[in-house]
């Protein structure tokens, strides 16, 4: 009896420390597989707050105080631009109610204007009049890469005679080379002297580029949005003439009483549609100066390259 009860504890032990070697050999898995902190590595404590906030990023990695940044001017330009499209529309509901239309539709699509753009419709005004009575670019960079790509096509272009004999021919390996005198072709100066390759000139020409190219872009696309938006407004003056004309119905309707209705939904109409054209016609016209500004800096990028590879110097005259 007592030998079964020497074999039964023996057994009871043995099942025990077999339970205590399974837990040690799960714990040292655990901590295998276990990504240390940063904390942990270095031995330093985590504090709770920056624990939390390592936390918060890692379940939400994309909202973060860097993304949900927003530019003190954007947020005041937006804003201004609301707060005087409400004030626009006030204004264009006052003629509407007096029933001068047209004033009433050029109102809306100026506010729509000032929508867009908030405090930047004065220079996009003068833009939209420059860009009609000027070649040059709007953007004084950009205006830059115009000049001097004018003088690189004269200086690498092969110029012939009235007799079809070459009069200039190609430009020598390393000879030096005159181009005027601005920001533009200064930094390009720099850049060849330095002796850097065609990508960094690249980039240098890239950023007098840049910047012109989201002017024309951002000017489009804003008069291209009141273009499609001003047509909506005029059909909202056709349903509200049809609807006050269908309010007046009855047995006593003659042409006359139906004849303000009438041209109210037809005015509006006809405003809302003379409008989108006009808007759509200045849009086209920063769509078509982006074309060139395009091709005036592939065309400079091309000549570019071929003054980096042919080892030319630039002088600045």
């Amino acid at each position: 009896m007592s030998n079964d009860k020497h074999e039964n504890e023996h057994g009871n032990g043995s099942d025990h420390e077999n339970r205590i070697d399974q837990g040690k050999a799960i714990d040292q898995e655990n901590d295998q597989n276990h990504e240390p902190e940063y904390g942990e590595m270095t031995g330093e404590y985590l504090p709770q707050d920056k624990a939390e906030a390592k936390e918060e990023d890692t379940y939400y990695p994309s909202f973060n105080k860097t993304t949900r940044a927003v530019k003190q001017s954007s947020a005041g330009a937006g804003f201004a631009g609301l707060i005087g499209f409400g004030i626009m529309l006030v204004v264009a509901s006052v003629f509407f109610i007096t029933e001068n239309y047209f004033i009433s539709m050029f109102t809306i699509s100026i506010g729509l204007l000032i929508y867009v753009t908030g405090l930047g419709l004065i220079k996009l005004m003068f833009s939209s009049f420059i860009i009609f009575f000027s070649s040059k670019h709007l953007n004084s960079k950009a205006s830059n890469m115009q000049e001097t790509l004018v003088a690189l096509q004269n200086l690498l272009n092969i110029q012939r005679g009235r007799d079809g004999s070459i009069a200039v021919g190609l430009v020598e390996e390393g000879r030096p080379i005159g181009l005027p005198d601005n920001s533009l072709s200064r930094d390009i100066q720099e850049v060849v002297s330095s002796g850097k390759n065609f990508d960094y000139a690249e980039f240098v020409a890239h950023s007098y580029y840049v910047e012109c190219h989201e002017l024309y872009e951002s000017s489009s696309s804003n008069f291209d949005f009141v273009s499609s938006a001003m047509p909506l407004f005029g059909l909202i003056g056709t349903i509200i003439g049809l609807i006050t004309m269908f309010d007046s119905l009855g047995s006593d309707v003659t042409v006359e009483s139906l004849s303000p209705q009438l041209a109210l939904a037809l005015k509006t109409t006809l405003y809302g549609a003379i409008f989108s054209s006009l808007y759509r016609i200045i849009g086209t016209r920063f769509e078509r100066r982006m074309v060139d500004l395009d091709y005036d800096y592939d065309t400079f990028c091309r000549a570019l390259q071929v003054v980096v590879e042919n080892k030319n110097t630039i002088r600045v005259e």
